[in-house]
């Protein structure tokens, strides 16, 4: 007792709390203290101060107080909370030292308020928790990098394994950056060091053969080093090269689309609007896109030429020679000689040298139609020539190497043609690349009335060409056209010749009789007549369906919208 009596002045008027402990109990305390945990002394003196600890830091001191017992080492000081009376835990950091209290050992205890401090450390460990679990979300490689570019720390990509060694700590970022983006990439680091935002570097790396890309995203982490965010870019990087030469080679396909039909229309001739015929069309510019050989399979009278020279038209090949060739029309015996020419002296009548369709076709393209009819002997002498043997001219002697595409066609099935040993399997299959098919003019009789009068314009005479009327135009539509767009061409010109249409199914109309003219006893314009055409046609297949629309769209080969529009403009209820 009488330490304190004597310290009493100096005790009482310190900053600090300040209270003596003895087995456990509080034996004094200075005003100070009593101001910071409220209680009145009649409260606390002679009370375990146990009572007064927060509840998770009593095992603290009661472990602290058995070392003490045990003779064991114990913290000079230590933190704990204590409890004040209006229930707040308040942080205390503790500095104890044994005294004599009334001639028994004692602890004087000084208390050193920390609340903030320790408020500040949770609030700091709570946002380090929390930027730790964000950087652990991050799939990306993460370094620390110090302004000469020492990696001071590195963590792996979390997501995708890397081909790099497990750790670069301690290296240099010139083992991972090419030497020649050295330079830029430590103008990034400077970068980010002076404007504090993020700085974006892409890099490519050369790594077991491979070449790999990455971004890194380069930030300030202090004042000595920045945090590279490192991503594997190299799918990201493909696909953006890919769509690059994907744009290129859509450019140069407008280009040359462009150059081809400059001056001329490359479907001129080709009339449709159906579905069949829009995937003819379509399968016209794939097969023009390059220089692989084509076989055309239609009817006889399906426009198998027309096609054939559109492709050649469209094709960079549009500006040489497209010859056409009748296979079927050749003598056997003279098959060689058409093909591949002579020379002169070659034989009787060879007065001078003559090139063949193979030579006359070099850099263009050789439109072979009915090519089943070649003999299986011609065929193999082909079949070299356009796989790169080349070919001799009768009476001479130097091999001729054409750069060629064939483009053949034929009225019959050609796997038929294989199986029946008309057509050899390798010169069948060395030429069946690409294969276009054309719809018979019965498949897709929707597009008649544009035929007729495409063929009425071709063969009129001035703008007054004839008219054809609807209840012929009905009966047309209804003929089975064996002969295909020929057998039409045919009718058309007779008629537009001669005034009259002849067909096997039907009776003979001409255009002097009444039935050729409207009330009015004129003819009618184009337009009208296709407009008028349209209105009984779509009429009559309504009709014939109980005006299921959803089934007429299909039957007219068109989409359920383009019908609705269609009714409506031709006032159709």
């Amino acid at each position: 007792m009488s330490f304190i009596k004597e310290n009493q002045l100096v005790f009482e008027n310190s900053s600090d709390s300040i209270i003596v402990l003895q087995d456990g109990l509080l034996k004094y305390i200075n005003s100070n203290g009593f101001k910071i945990i409220g209680y009145e002394p009649e409260e606390i003196i002679n009370h375990r101060f146990s009572e007064f600890v927060f509840e998770e830091d009593i095992s603290l001191v009661e472990s602290r107080y058995k070392k003490r017992l045990n003779n064991e080492p114990i913290p000079q000081v230590y933190p704990f909370r204590l409890v004040t009376k209006n229930g707040e835990n308040v942080w205390f950091e503790i500095h104890a030292i044994e005294i004599m209290w009334e001639e028994r050992p004692a602890h004087l205890v000084f208390f050193n308020n920390i609340n903030k401090r320790k408020l500040a450390e949770e609030a700091l460990s709570k946002r380090e928790s929390q930027i730790r679990a964000v950087l652990n979300a991050v799939p990306d490689m993460l370094f620390q990098v110090r302004k000469d570019g020492t990696i001071s720390s590195f963590r792996p990509a979390k997501v995708s394994k890397t081909e790099y060694p497990d750790d670069f700590t301690g290296k240099h970022i010139a083992e991972i950056i090419p030497a020649e983006l050295f330079d830029e990439c430590l103008n990034k680091i400077t970068e980010a060091f002076k404007t504090k935002e993020v700085a974006v570097f892409e890099f490519p790396v050369e790594n077991f053969g491979r070449k790999r890309f990455f971004e890194s995203r380069i930030v300030a982490y202090s004042h000595e080093e920045v945090l590279a965010l490192i991503r594997d870019i190299t799918k990201r990087k493909l696909k953006e090269e890919a769509l690059e030469k994907n744009q290129e080679f859509l450019q140069k396909e407008l280009k040359r689309l462009k150059s081809s039909i400059k001056g001329r229309n490359p479907f001129d001739g080709i009339v449709g609007r159906s579905k069949k015929m829009l995937d003819v069309f379509d399968e016209i510019l794939k097969a023009s896109s390059g220089s692989a050989h084509v076989i055309i399979h239609g009817e006889s009278g399906t426009g198998k030429e027309l096609v054939a020279r559109a492709v050649h038209d469209l094709s960079d090949r549009c500006s040489s020679a497209f010859v056409p060739v009748n296979c079927g029309a050749i003598p056997e015996n003279l098959l060689e000689s058409e093909f591949f020419g002579y020379r002169k002296g070659a034989f009787t009548g060879a007065l001078s040298d003559k090139k063949g369709f193979m030579e006359l076709a070099d850099s263009g393209t050789l439109f072979m139609d009915e090519i089943g009819e070649i003999n299986l002997n011609m065929q193999v002498k082909l079949l070299r020539a356009i796989e790169g043997g080349g070919f001799t001219p009768i009476g001479g002697n130097k091999v001729i190497v054409p750069d060629i595409r064939i483009i053949g066609a034929t009225n019959k099935n050609p796997f038929d043609l294989v199986k029946q040993k008309l057509l050899r399997e390798d010169f069948f299959y060395r030429i069946n690349i690409i294969q276009i098919n054309l719809p018979p003019l019965r498949d897709r009789i929707e597009d008649l009335p544009l035929l007729v009068y495409h063929f009425l314009e071709k063969f009129g005479k001035g703008a007054n060409f004839p008219s054809i009327p609807s209840v012929v135009m009905d009966r047309l539509m209804s003929h089975s056209w064996p002969g295909n767009i020929r057998e039409l061409q045919n009718a058309v010109h007779r008629y537009v010749t001669m005034g009259k249409i002849e067909l096997p199914t039907m009776e003979v109309f001409s255009e002097t009789e009444e039935s050729f003219f409207d009330e009015s006893g004129s003819g009618t314009d184009l337009k009208n007549a296709l407009k008028d055409f349209e209105k009984r046609h779509i009429l009559k297949v309504l009709e014939s369906n109980k005006w299921q629309k959803g089934r007429t769209a299909s039957l007219l080969g068109v989409h359920r919208k383009t019908l609705f529009r269609k009714l409506k403009e031709l006032g159709i209820e």
